[in-house]
């Protein structure tokens, strides 16, 4: 059976108007919507469509959708917690713009608010900051492309560790050997141990928290989802929020440019979401899907997601696409964990500072992690597209 296909594509014909299980298309219109209101909207998405604007003017300058990501993704990997890694650990950059992803990039900065320890080599192609006491505990390898902070010790006697710029540890450096490309600072109580590197400074490091996690300052998604539940474009295309609820077989949403509102996405069946224009999308009661869930963002398009109330997908979850991972940009609300299943595409930002993201089997991911903590049970590859730190480009300026 062919998918069925809620279609939104505005200025377009597309065959079909009866709605019958052996449809090829089967498309769905609000009658009183009006091809006046439709024209006007089509005109308004032309290209990729304006900067969006999020949030409520009442309470402060709306924020620009692209603004706000390139704050929110600056590094390929952000743990509010410690992280634990017990198999191998990679993370690198590259931009898409460019081509295609390829080894060996420069970039990819990682920052831990908790310890990191690691039974298996690690591989950061940036800055690694690690702001927990307990510093890094190592038993194989760890590579850094940057500098390297750390608020406690370097521990692992018979590991290594190799950093191309400036390290500063607030510790004792208790491994086997450090190689540093730069200064290495650590306090005068401390020793640095076995390290070369070309500068030895011995004054007093100051602790760092490398992620913005407090409750206080941290960016919230849900107060956005809640103004954007009244304030949306739904109208202008004759939108029914409603209308993924109950997913069954193959079901595809294709939406214009705009701000839309999902009240829920669930069922039985496989969702898609086809997005070509610059969209927010806000689903206050979350994804819970059984067979699978497709999100589809091709040029121009670009996708901001805010969940609410879960996200849950038993089956395959592919998110965006490996060569464009910085045009998908997910904001979590809440503490529910997030399950991903072995198999599944990961290529988009996902910002859940307060969910912990579970990862099964050898996990890669194209775009950037911003979790309060990440499991996962096999080897973890985070490849940062850097373009997403230039998609506030369009906004307007201040």
């Amino acid at each position: 059976m062919k998918p069925r296909v809620v279609a939104f594509l505005l200025g377009t014909a597309l065959p079909g108007t009866a709605c019958t299980v052996n449809d090829p298309v089967a498309i769905l219109r609000t009658p009183d919507a009006g091809p006046a209101v439709l024209d006007a909207w089509a005109d308004h998405c032309a290209g990729s469509g304006p900067p969006l604007l999020l949030g409520d003017p009442a309470s402060g300058p709306p924020r620009c959708s692209g603004e706000l990501a390139q704050s929110l993704f600056v590094r390929a990997a952000c743990s509010c917690e410690g992280l634990t890694f017990s198999a191998p650990f990679v993370a690198d950059a590259f931009r898409s713009s460019a081509g295609p992803y390829a080894p060996g990039g420069t970039g990819g900065d990682v920052g831990v608010n908790g310890g990191l320890s690691a039974n298996d080599r690690v591989q950061v192609g940036g800055a690694l900051q690690v702001g927990g006491a307990s510093g890094l505990q190592l038993n194989r390898p760890l590579t850094v492309g940057g500098s390297l902070v750390s608020s406690g010790p370097l521990s692992g006697p018979g590991a290594s560790a190799t950093v191309a710029g400036d390290a500063r540890v607030n510790g004792d450096v208790a491994l086997a050997s450090l190689t540093v490309g730069g200064v290495l600072t650590v306090p005068p109580e401390f020793t640095p141990g076995p390290a070369q590197a070309a500068g030895l400074l011995r004054e007093p490091v100051a602790p760092v928290i490398p992620c913005d996690c407090d409750a206080a300052t941290r960016f919230d998604p849900g107060a956005l989802i809640a103004h954007h539940t009244r304030d949306n474009d739904n109208t202008a295309i004759g939108l029914d929020p409603a209308v993924l609820e109950d997913v069954t077989g193959e079901r595809v949403l294709e939406l214009p440019c705009g701000r839309f509102l999902l009240t829920r996405v669930a069922g039985t069946g496989h969702a898609t979401l086809r997005i070509r224009g610059r969209t927010a999308l806000f689903i206050p009661g979350g994804v819970n899907l059984v067979e699978a869930f497709t999100v589809d963002v091709q040029p121009p398009g670009e996708l901001d997601l805010f969940l609410a109330g879960g996200f849950v997908v038993s089956g395959q979850l592919t998110l965006g696409s490996a060569a464009l991972p910085s045009r998908v940009r997910v904001y979590v609300a809440g503490t529910q964990a997030l399950d991903v299943s072995a198999g599944s595409t990961l290529a988009g930002n996902l910002y859940a500072p307060q969910a912990a993201l579970n990862l099964s089997g050898n996990a890669e991911v194209f775009g950037s992690l911003f979790v309060r903590h990440l499991e996962a049970s096999g080897a973890v590859q985070v490849h940062h597209d850097a373009d997403v730190l230039d998609a506030g480009a369009a906004c307007p300026a201040g």
